[in-house]
């Protein structure tokens, strides 16, 4: 009996034990220890794939770069984009194709991911010039895998021959973690219906959830709902996210963030940052900032000031410039993405025929359709 008794607890301990280590490194796919093989699902999928584009540009794998006439074995970039895509299961933000040393200020000017100092599992660690991906934390104390720069006049046979190292990383005291695996992109789905908003300081974020940063309020009235993440949802007018809870579903097919009544004009963004006031003046407390690049509906000026559709903030004019009015371009690509908003991060919503089309706005390179609200890359088109 003792001995029986002996056996359960040695098992229970077992167990115990193993629970929190095998939970320890669970998220998207297993911890990397060596580089996935040439001919690899994987590989063939992130690795060695022209939709990276630090492959594409012959900057790490097995291609060779005419610019050092000799073949790139090892670029931290290359892998850390490859695999923080594989653990993501999808690829990143195509916004991280610079060099490592600006990884992490692209994401925290623009907020394409939650970022912080605390490492986690599938988070890029960044570091002044070089960036790695954690692949298990123990104690708090990070793992990492990570490649670097290294050249070869050979051409690598096998994925042995190209730059690795999984552990304790190169480098200390790194700027901070960008989580890609938080991205809003994972957990949304694609919704089409209306919210009417009552509460007149309704925060709008750059994401799904408390921890992406403000971008002013949206006023009262009905909006149109795109996206759902976790009991959030984009606004189909600008592409920032609102907390459902504080909204009710309509059956209303008005919109206020998506209706041209008493629109005067479309204006863009070119400052960096450009502060969104109370009122017209900078005696007017700060509602937010809007980003470079944003395109609004003017609805009221005053003194050089103009009134914002969809959050009644107001912006200084001279720091925009006019969108032009509708205009027409050529397709003649057979397979042009249609997508559900500006950037490939948007879902996609099929493939758009050869021919003409009227495009209504503009939101960098993309531009989007009269016929159907959605968005393509303007690159791929001919105005006419």
């Amino acid at each position: 009996m003792k001995r029986t008794v002996s056996i359960i607890l040695i098992l229970v301990m077992a167990i115990t034990i193993y629970i929190p280590m095998t939970a320890e490194h669970s998220y998207g796919a297993s911890v990397r220890t060596a580089m996935p093989g040439l001919d690899s699902a994987e590989g063939r999928t992130y690795y060695y794939n022209k939709n990276n584009p630090f492959y594409a540009a012959n900057l790490g794998g097995t291609n060779y770069s005419s610019s050092y006439k000799q073949y790139v074995i090892g670029n931290c970039t290359w892998y850390a984009y490859a695999r923080a895509s594989e653990m993501n299961g999808k690829w990143i933000n195509s916004n991280f194709r610079w060099s490592a040393s600006k990884w992490w200020d692209i994401n925290k000017q623009n907020s394409y991911y939650p970022y912080g100092s605390t490492p986690k599992v599938g988070a890029i660690a960044c570091y002044s010039n070089h960036v790695a991906v954690v692949e298990k934390v123990v104690n708090g104390k990070p793992y990492v895998s990570e490649s670097g720069w290294k050249l070869s006049s050979s051409k690598p046979t096998s994925a042995s021959q190209l730059y690795f190292h999984y552990g304790t990383p190169w480098y200390s005291s790194p700027k901070g973690y960008i989580y890609v695996g938080d991205a809003s992109s994972n957990n949304s789905v694609d919704v089409s219906y209306n919210v009417k908003v009552t509460t007149s300081n309704l925060n709008m974020r750059t994401g799904p959830g408390k921890s992406y940063k403000t971008c002013g309020y949206i006023k009262p009235g009905t909006y149109a709902i795109t996206q759902e993440s976790d009991g959030w949802g984009k606004l189909s007018s600008n592409g920032y996210w609102v907390a459902l809870k504080y909204t009710s579903k309509t059956s209303s097919s008005s919109d206020n963030g998506n209706s041209s009544s008493g629109t005067l004009y479309k204006v863009k963004v070119t400052a960096s940052a450009l502060n969104m006031r109370t009122g017209p003046g900078t005696s007017y407390s700060s509602r937010g900032k809007a980003v470079k690049g944003a395109i609004f509906d003017i609805v009221d000026t005053k003194d050089g000031w103009g009134q914002i559709s969809t959050t009644g903030a107001w912006i200084k004019l001279s720091y925009t410039v006019a969108v032009n009015a509708e205009y027409n371009v050529k397709i003649t690509a057979k397979d042009l993405n249609m997508r559900s908003g500006p950037g490939i991060l948007y879902a996609r919503k099929g493939y758009i025929k050869p021919g003409t089309y009227t495009i209504k706005a503009t939101n960098g390179d993309w531009g989007q359709l009269k016929s159907n609200g959605y968005w393509i890359k303007l690159s791929y088109t001919t105005k006419i």
